[in-house]
């Protein structure tokens, strides 16, 4: 099998393989790798040109959810295998980059195209894993509770591949609909804000009191009618560079091209108020957006078990954990803002693998924010660091049942 970009299977018509993996963001390239290191001739199929998913084009300044949260700082990451190995590999690359403590968590600051970098050459260096960049799922046939095969759109050509076993990584369980697993969602007036960042630079002398500062001014562009209601919740942080500050827009509303166009039509509006107001911003210009509104919530495919709040807060054990996470649950509600729910300091709770495994097919797993939880659970469980390790729990299981028939933990 080629590695990286997948020449090899661009004219594939009925194509085998042992595990096939939907999305290629942090959950789905970590459960790639865990898969085709245990020997397992696996496909990751990205619909994007590239891995890391909104790692890379998210605009994220820190990863969340790697370490251990109490009063003493992580000496390590709080589960071991692939994750450590790429934290390893981002402190290589940028060794100032270092765990920082913001509140009561601690966070890895990290460079996403050092993030990238790491997933390419890692992936690359696996011979039994192909990559399929630009390419989505689009159809997925069952045969007596089982997946048999998955139609993939690749730059306007359908490929139709038969994997022993499916792993949904696509974030919002997308193949998992198309497989008729039943699934979870909130009511609109509940599904938490989502997120839009901006990076701003040509900031002249930019300092933390903008955290406070923007804040306030947004408030005043709401109240004047110039922004939605809603973004009263977004937030302010400085960036690397002397110069830069990223706002990190609340955004509500379904997914769809209108609330792409708004969250854009807003960062001009917001970027345009706040230059007429603050001495920082004027001068200064948008360099760059997230490449799209990034949910917080959408389906949770219901699976044999759903971890819950209680779960979370009372650092619940599984005895067939997959991961471990010490998280706070945390919500962006619509009419009250970011509301935490902390875990005792130095406590962990477990993410079972009966949570990765789809109620009702037999070869179905998942991965990342789509896991059967609850609601108020997921505002913990689907931070990137958490939604790694799964991704890595979920490798390791999928080449298990390749070669066995069977699950790790049955």
């Amino acid at each position: 099998m080629l590695k990286g970009e997948a020449a090899n299977v661009t004219n594939l018509t009925a194509s085998r393989c042992d595990v096939l993996i939907i999305g290629g963001g942090v959950s789905g390239t970590l459960a790639a790798l865990a898969s085709a290191r245990n020997r397992a001739d696996t496909i990751l199929v990205e619909k994007g040109p590239f891995l890391g998913g909104i790692g890379c084009s998210g605009l994220f300044q820190y990863i969340c959810g790697l370490y251990l949260n109490g009063d003493a700082a992580p000496a390590g990451t709080i589960n071991g295998g692939i994750v450590r190995e790429i934290t390893g590999c981002l402190h290589r690359l940028s060794p100032h980059k270092t765990v920082k403590k913001i509140g009561q968590v601690y966070v890895l600051p990290y460079n996403r195209e050092d993030l990238r970098s790491v997933f390419d050459s890692l992936c690359k260096q696996e011979e039994t894993l192909s990559l399929l960049n630009n390419a989505a799922a689009v159809n997925v046939d069952k045969e007596s509770g089982k997946i048999v095969r998955v139609r993939i759109n690749h730059q306007g050509t359908l490929n139709n591949i038969a994997p022993k076993i499916l792993i949904d990584c696509s974030g919002s369980g997308v193949v998992s609909v198309l497989a008729g697993a039943d699934f979870a969602l909130s009511p609109p007036e509940k599904i938490q804000l989502a997120g839009y960042t901006i990076r701003f630079k040509g900031m002249k002398d930019p300092d933390e009191t903008l955290s406070i500062k923007i804040p306030y001014y947004l408030s005043e562009a709401i109240r004047e009618k110039m922004l939605p209601e809603y973004m009263r919740f977004s937030t302010f942080s400085l960036g690397d560079d002397d110069d830069e500050g990223y706002c990190k827009l609340s955004v509500s509303g379904p997914d769809s091209d209108e609330r792409e166009r708004m969250a854009g039509e807003c960062s001009r509006v917001l970027h345009g108020y706040l230059a007429g107001r603050l001495p920082s911003f004027r001068g200064s210009y948008i360099a760059e957006t997230s490449s799209g509104v990034m949910d917080r919530e959408g389906r949770r495919i219901c699976g044999e078990y759903t971890l819950t709040e209680e779960d979370v807060l009372n650092a619940g054990k599984f005895h067939d954990s997959v991961a471990k996470n010490s998280w706070p649950i945390e919500i962006w509600d619509k009419s009250k803002g970011t509301v935490y729910k902390y875990l005792t300091a130095g406590e962990y709770y477990e993410i079972p693998f009966r949570c990765l495994k789809a109620k009702g097919i037999a070869n179905l797993l998942c991965a990342g924010r789509c896991i059967s939880v609850t609601r108020e659970a997921l505002g913990s469980t689907r931070v990137m660091g958490a939604c790694m390790s799964l991704g890595e729990g979920a490798g390791l299981a999928a080449a298990h049942y390749a070669k066995n028939g069977n699950y790790p933990f049955t």
